[in-house]
């Protein structure tokens, strides 16, 4: 059986997203959102612990940065270096 290991409540959110490291740039779409993460599908993948730029197309949500916390077949998990309501 599988252990939630988050401390808040994610919401289903579809939002187009990107993703920047360095020069690097991925598109994807944003699957849910939380105060502390996000889950981002996506075609391509950035690795374990890489620190990304995320903004979130359709909103105020620019310039995030985040660390890929996890990485599947069908995209990202991240965990937000601060939380959105700080």
């Amino acid at each position: 059986m599988h252990q939630e290991k988050r401390d808040s409540a994610r919401m289903t959110i579809h939002a187009k997203a990107d993703m920047r490291l360095d020069a690097q740039n991925l598109e994807g779409e944003l699957e849910n959102l939380s105060l502390k993460g996000a889950f981002v599908a996506a075609g391509g993948q950035f690795g374990i612990n890489d620190v990304v730029t995320l903004n979130i197309n359709s909103t105020l949500a620019c310039g995030i940065k985040a660390k890929v916390v996890r990485v599947t077949d069908k995209g990202m998990g991240l965990a937000f270096e601060k939380p959105l309501l700080d």
